[in-house]
Order: structure tokens, then C-alpha cells, then sequence
């Protein structure tokens, strides 16, 4: 709560209005690695990711010399189409005409059919006409952030925006906690323009340097014949001077401390006399120090399978440490991979079947994959693990959309609380500095002589009006708590936040005709927190009251996520074609794609841990079903709660057992 509340001071004190606050907290949210899946921007349908995977599908196609090119030919026209409609979707929110080169050539590509495909040479042709035309779309679309943030757009244009702003940081590399940390300094400052913003949310790209501890080996060989000249690449062994690193070399110097000392506790441990280390420097071009570490691992990665090759029984690896040095501004970032970031871990349920171990293995595995393409096609072997086949993703993605609207209620529950208890932390110390300001000022004006008190009664006079206006605010914001007190008595939720029946938050949205009294002054106590806190979840707020209110709007809403998972999952098959049985492992969208990955994988055992979980105490008729058995029910209960929503017959759904096999879903007791 204190870094949101400090944020939104920062807005204020920056005279941001609440859509330019709204906007950032929008990226900030939907780059959030932590974020529910339906948050983040990787279940979004965003242009600037949509024709670079086209762009990535025909690429693949255009290798020569390959019997089978994947991906087929039919996925490969579906992904041209998507892009081509995500685009036309997108052209409403952008500068009229900015986006018609990138359309026609989509539409270009399309005429020609599956059979368009075949020759690898067009692919090839194809692939090098869309990576220019993607290039146009990322310029159009931070023109159109950029008007967003100067101007007056409607809600969902700036919703848009940010959205493909959010993809781009993410497929560019950006480190979520960099970017906030970036957004934040330049809120700090005087001014904060759009050229400024920009550069704050997508730095010109620049030269970094990174080091890396190689272990298994204290000497690379031919290493700088195996690398690109720019990168510099220089092989550091024990002992050896370390230049060329400036105010980081204390740095450098402790990541081979680090590397030594654990290359003798493994001697010690094991005896082990033939490994040894060395450490590995280069340079490479990023946007900031988390993309730069990220750029630097995969080039060692990479370089290290020459090796890897070359030594039968040797292991080659790299350590999970790694430097990453500005020489610009002389940052530094120190990372370890992967992060890790839990106290007490507790199994997802311990009734899992065991035909679904093979499943929860091939998710460990993808979860600690490093290499994100390699990664994310092992997260469609752990579906696959479940028996879900490629025919199967529209029945799965159903079942998704189940799980993801009850994750979306839930979350913003605990965001709203957040943002409530944020916004009066802020509006408290922005008001008690301006009061102490204004006082002291008054003081002062009383005790100076004459010909210096009237410049500070003016000013004086000045920091009271000040401290007038913030109490204002103040006040605002301790009423929006107040409300938000209302809401919390007929929840239930206690001090510790925790909402422990979502059906009671669920109502509030939308109450029924004949709902109690309590019922009542909860709904009109959210209604009017919803006009009382201000940014990005308001908005959400907005939304979802709008969206529960109509039944149809809430039936589309299912329906448009159901589509947007099968999408996800039928790209996540094409990734797994084209990374394990064609080599592929590297795109334009493979960071966007990794998370994607581990978050559908994630949020499939989510429900399927809660299904058998509960199962002892399910229906006869859903007890000793299979995942893809309790995956097709859970997907025909969308469908029932769906026409239910569009019959126009009064439904109460339940949040709390929308996908648990002790009730049918969403129909209440």
C-alpha cells in the first residue's frame, strides 16, 4: 500500500490529471510479472504482438532447407488473419491511416491462402515486408499513447494504448521494477512532458555491460571467433586484472569472489578436481539493466552450446549470478536466476491423481527452463501431460474463462481495498506537509520585521490556500474509506483483508431486485467509492459494475476471454513445433510468450488442484473423471452460465464454486 500511495503522490505533486495517472498505472499493472493472468498484458489481444507473431510464423517458414517448415500452413494463415483483425481492431484508437501499410500487407498475404505459404522464398520474403511494417505499427502506437496522454481519449482508447504500450516494454525486456523505478524518478522532477515520458517508458537502446560466471571450465577457447566483434567479449580467469569497468569493478571483482568461493565449496563437497570457472564480460544493446542481464545470459547461453558440443562428458553451465553495469549513468544491477521469492511453499493439493504427475513435472521443468521459447513450448507438454491435444484448446479455453472471472473478482477486491487505503495515505501526507508549511510560514510572517512581512503574508496566504485545497482531497478520500467500511461490513472482510466469500462482493456489483437492506447500502456505498478513488482502478471498477449490471455484456465479456485463451493456447502449440521439434529459439515475442506460457499452465492447475482438492465431496456423476473429463465439464458449465446470462432469466451466480466439482457452478443453494 505505501509504494501505490507514494505513487500517487508523486502524480499529484507531477499535476497529472487522474487519465494520465490512470495510463501509467495501467502499464504498471499489465507488465507486472506478479499480475493475475487476466491483468497482464499477455492475455490481451495486442496489435504489436499479434503481427509479430505473424511476422515470427512466416520467418520460421522461410528457413531454407527444412522438410516439414513449421508452423503448418493452416495455424501460420490463422495468426495473419488475427494480426489483420487485432490491427483493424486497433485503427480506431490511432492517427487515421497510420496502420494502412501493415493491414494491406497483412491482407496481401491472406489472399493467397494456405497454398500462398508454400514456397519457402515467399515465407522468407513475406516475413522481412511484415518486420517493417511491425516497426510502422510500434511508432504508430506510441504516437497514439502519447495523444492519449496529451489529450481527452475516451476511456477505452487509453485502456488500448496502454495495453500495446505494456507489450512493447515487454517484448522489449523492460524490468518491471526498473520501469516503476523510472517512472517514479521522472515524476520526482519538475517536468515530466510526453518526449520525457516516452523515453522514461522505452529508453533509446544502448550499450550495456554484463558479466556472467561460467561454470565447468576456467578456460574458453576461440571464444571471440564464436561471437560478434560489438560484443567485446573478454574471458576473465581467477586471479586475473579486471579493467574496463570503471565504478563497477568492486562488482565485477565480488561477482568472481562469489565464483571462486563457490567453486571450492563443490570441490570441497565433492571432490570434484576437474570443474573450475571463469568469468565471461561483453557488451550488448538494451533498453535498460534488466534487459541488458536478460540479452547478456542468452548470449552466453548461446555461445556456451559450441562448447557443449564440443566436450561429450563435460557439463557446461552457467551460474544463476549475473552483472549488469550502466557505463552512462553508472547503475549497476545484480540478479540471480531464476528469482526466487517465497517464505513457507505449500503444495497446490495433495489429492492429485497420479496420472497427473507427469503433468506437474513438465511445469517444474518449464517453470525453471531459462531459455523463454524452449520454456514456453515445454508449458504445451504440460498440457499436453493432461491430454489436452491441439483440437482441445477451445474446450480448455472455456474452461479458463471460468477460472479467470473469478480471479478477476477476486483481485479486484484486494485492489480496491489498495487503492482506497492508498489514496486517503497520500491525501494525509500531502495535507500534513502543506499544513505544516502554511504554519510555519504564518509564524514567521507574525515575527518578521515590517518591511519582510509582506512578502511572507503573501506567501504565507498563498500555503494556506494550499493546505485548503489538500484538505479537500483529504476529506474526499477518508469519505471514499468510509464507503469502502460499508462494503467491508456486509463482505465481511476483517482486518486482514481477506474475502472469504466472494458471492458477498459479487453482489454489491450488481444486487438483485428483492435484495435486503444491508445488500442495498453496500451496492450504494461502492457506487460511490467508484466516483471517490481516481486511476486505473476506478476504471476497473466502472467496468465491471457496467459489465455485471447487463447480463449480455458479462456473457460477452466470458465469451470474448474463452476466445482470447483458445488463441493463446493455439500460438503456444505452434511455439512448441517450432522450438522442440524445429529448433527455433528465439522471437520477437518470446518474453511475452514465456509468461504467457507459465500463466495458462499455472491457472489450468489452479482449477484442476481445486477440482480434485474437493472432489470427496463432489456429485456422483463428477467424481473419477480424468483432467480432460473435468476440463470438457468445467467448459459445458461456461456455456450453461453463458446462455443462462443471455436467457434474461434473473441469475445469481457462484463465484465462489464456479469451478469446483461440489456444485454446479453457478447456480446457488
Amino acid at each position: 500500500m505505501g509504494a501505490e500511495a507514494d505513487l500517487i503522490r508523486l502524480c499529484q505533486r507531477a499535476g497529472l490529471d487522474d487519465g494520465q495517472r490512470a495510463l501509467l498505472e495501467a502499464v504498471l499493472a499489465s507488465t507486472d510479472a506478479e499480475a493475475v493472468l487476466t491483468q497482464h498484458v499477455t492475455s490481451a489481444p495486442t496489435a504489436v504482438a499479434a503481427i509479430a507473431r505473424a511476422q515470427s510464423a512466416l520467418e520460421s517458414r522461410g528457413r531454407p532447407g527444412r522438410s516439414k517448415p513449421q508452423p503448418y500452413n493452416t495455424p501460420t494463415l490463422a495468426l495473419i488473419v488475427d494480426a489483420r483483425e487485432t490491427l483493424e481492431d486497433l485503427e480506431p484508437h490511432i492517427p487515421t491511416g497510420r496502420l494502412d501499410d501493415a493491414v494491406d500487407a497483412l491482407k496481401n498475404i491472406e489472399a493467397g491462402g494456405p497454398t500462398g505459404l508454400n514456397s519457402t522464398a515467399d515465407c522468407a520474403a513475406q516475413a522481412t515486408l511484415l518486420a517493417a511494417r511491425a516497426a510502422e505499427v510500434h511508432t504508430a502506437v506510441a504516437e497514439g499513447f502519447a495523444a492519449a496522454w496529451q489529450g481527452t481519449a475516451q476511456p477505452d482508447t487509453r485502456e488500448r494504448l496502454a495495453l500495446e504500450l505494456s507489450a512493447l516494454c515487454v517484448m522489449e525486456g523492460r524490468q518491471h521494477q526498473l520501469l516503476n523505478d523510472d517512472i517514479r524518478t521522472a515524476l520526482s522532477r519538475s517536468t515530466f512532458d510526453t518526449d520525457e515520458l516516452l523515453q522514461v517508458l522505452l529508453p533509446v537502446e544502448r550499450d550495456f555491460q554484463v558479466a556472467v560466471v561460467v561454470e565447468g571450465t576456467s578456460r574458453l577457447e576461440l571464444l571471440t571467433a564464436l561471437v560478434d566483434p560489438a560484443a567485446a567479449v573478454t574471458s576473465i580467469a581467477p586471479g586475473a586484472p579486471m579493467a574496463g569497468w570503471g565504478s563497477a569493478t568492486a562488482d565485477l571483482r565480488a561477482l568472481a569472489d562469489l565464483a571462486e568461493a563457490a567453486s571450492a565449496a563443490r570441490r570441497t563437497w565433492s571432490g570434484d578436481q576437474a570443474g573450475g570457472h571463469t568469468l565471461l564480460t561483453f557488451t550488448v544493446r538494451a533498453r535498460d539493466l534488466g534487459a541488458a542481464a536478460l540479452q547478456g545470459r542468452r548470449l552466453a547461453s548461446e555461445s556456451l552450446d559450441q562448447y557443449v558440443a564440443g566436450q561429450r562428458v563435460a557439463e557446461i553451465r552457467l551460474r544463476p549470478e549475473t552483472l549488469a553495469h550502466d557505463p552512462h549513468s553508472r547503475r549497476t544491477l545484480k540478479v540471480a536466476v531464476p528469482v526466487l521469492g517465497t517464505g513457507t511453499a505449500r503444495p497446490l493439493t495433495t489429492n492429485w491423481p497420479p496420472t497427473l504427475r507427469e503433468s506437474l513435472r513438465t511445469a517444474h521443468v518449464a517453470r525453471v527452463t531459462e531459455a523463454p521459447t524452449t520454456a514456453a513450448g515445454l508449458c504445451w507438454a504440460a498440457l499436453e501431460a493432461l491430454d489436452v491435444k491441439s483440437p482441445d484448446t477451445g474446450t480448455l479455453g472455456r474452461a479458463l474463462s471460468l477460472q479467470a472471472t473469478r480471479q478477476q473478482v477476486i483481485d479486484l477486491h484486494q485492489r480496491t481495498r489498495t487503492a482506497a487505503a492508498a489514496q486517503a495515505s497520500a491525501a494525509r501526507t500531502a495535507h500534513r506537509a502543506a499544513q505544516r508549511a502554511a504554519d510555519q510560514l504564518e509564524a514567521a510572517a507574525s515575527a518578521a520585521q515590517q518591511h519582510h512581512a509582506a512578502v511572507l503574508a503573501e506567501k504565507a496566504t498563498a500555503a494556506r490556500a494550499t493546505e485548503l485545497r489538500l484538505r479537500a482531497v483529504l476529506e474526499r478520500a477518508l469519505e471514499a474509506q468510509s464507503h469502502h467500511a460499508v462494503v467491508d461490513t456486509w463482505t465481511s472482510v476483517g482486518d486482514d483483508g481477506l474475502l472469504r466469500d466472494p458471492n458477498r462482493w459479487l453482489d454489491a456489483f450488481a444486487p438483485p431486485p428483492d435484495a435486503e437492506p444491508a445488500l442495498r447500502v453496500a451496492a450504494d456505498a461502492l457506487a460511490a467509492l467508484t466516483g471517490h478513488i481516481g486511476g486505473e482502478t476506478a476504471n476497473r471498477l466502472r467496468t465491471w459494475r457496467a459489465r455485471l449490471a447487463d447480463p449480455d455484456s458479462f456473457a460477452d465479456w466470458i465469451d470474448e476471454t474463452a476466445a482470447r485463451f483458445k488463441k493463446n493456447l493455439d500460438w503456444l502449440y505452434a511455439l512448441r513445433n517450432t522450438a522442440l521439434h524445429d529448433g527455433r529459439f528465439v522471437s520477437a515475442t518470446d518474453l511475452l510468450d514465456v509468461h504467457a506460457g507459465r500463466a495458462l499452465v499455472d491457472l489450468t492447475l489452479e482449477f484442476m488442484g481445486n477440482w480434485y482438492r474437493h472432489e470427496v465431496n463432489a456429485e456422483p456423476e463428477q467424481v473419477g473423471l480424468t483432467a480432460v473429463g473435468a476440463i470438457a465439464h468445467l467448459a459445458d458449465r461456461q456455456q450453461a452460465l453463458v446462455t443462462a446470462l443471455r436467457s434474461g432469466t434473473p441469475t445469481r451466480w457462484n463465484v465462489t464454486r464456479l469451478t469446483s466439482p461440489t456444485s454446479s457452478g453457478w447456480r446457488r443453494a
